[in-house]
């Protein structure tokens, strides 16, 4: 049953990291503004959202923000965008997401910054019939191809449902892509971290995992970089050049 979320319109942008591993904060470069294959991560994710329905977007900003901000308007995307500032841009990404809660829809998608794919995956999370008992999706891949597996985050499922993710996930059968489909409930599961664990989004998806309140959905053969490093960056560049990549620099010119 759909509960009336066949439709989400809203995605929020976490964008307030520095981006200390690919040395963009060393030269003045908040890791937003970086370019691939000539466009700032903030236009590919901003342009990814509006390519897959959305008309508004909650942009997540902190190191730099009113350089981020600035370069954000001058983009002149289509969607209507509004800017929160996390309190430090140094916590986890949990606290980031955490700011965006007043202004957050019902449903809404999340997309982190500097995740690039060659097409357009959130209509994918969407697609699938909503469960009574569904707080989430996440977007898994199922074969990786060129990624560091060390580095990312594992899941494990079983019929759907998520029942493990984190880094250190062993057995695991997906990797965390990291897009998301989220509902209210997101936010009590992020406060829900006081043992001392690092509030994060993946913590927050543990804790609807325990709930079995967790679903995956297959980013199917679409081809993604997480833009961590300056060889991520390069990845990302040959991704967007090849010529199966449907969005490349074009979706985020618009």
């Amino acid at each position: 049953m759909a509960h009336g979320f066949d439709v989400v319109t809203q995605t929020v942008v976490l964008a307030a990291g520095t981006g200390t591993r690919l040395g963009s904060a060393e030269a003045g470069v908040p890791k937003p503004l970086l370019t691939v294959a000539g466009v700032p991560l903030i236009a590919h994710a901003l342009g990814h959202a509006a390519a897959s329905g959305c008309t508004d977007a909650l942009v997540v900003i902190g190191f730099e923000g009113r350089q981020v901000k600035a370069a954000v308007e001058a983009i002149g995307s289509p969607l209507r965008i509004c800017f929160v500032e996390t309190a430090d841009h140094t916590a986890p990404n949990g606290h980031s997401l955490l700011a965006a809660e007043p202004l957050a829809h019902p449903r809404f998608f999340l997309q982190m910054v500097d995740h690039i794919f060659e097409d357009v995956v959130l209509p994918k999370l969407v697609a699938p019939p909503w469960r009574a008992d569904e707080q989430a999706r996440v977007l898994v891949d199922r074969a990786p191809v060129g990624l560091d597996l060390d580095d990312a985050t594992k899941v494990r499922t079983e019929q759907g449902r998520v029942i493990a993710i984190g880094k250190a996930v062993a057995p695991w059968d997906a990797i965390d892509a990291g897009c998301f489909l989220l509902t209210h409930a997101v936010f009590p599961a992020l406060r829900a971290v006081t043992d001392g664990g690092a509030r994060t989004v993946s913590s927050a998806m543990r804790h609807l995992a325990d709930c079995r309140a967790l679903s995956a959905v297959n980013v199917e053969g679409v081809r993604w970089v997480d833009v961590d490093t300056p060889r991520d960056r390069t990845d990302a560049e040959r991704m967007l050049a090849a010529p199966a990549a449907r969005v490349g620099a074009d979706w985020a010119r618009g």
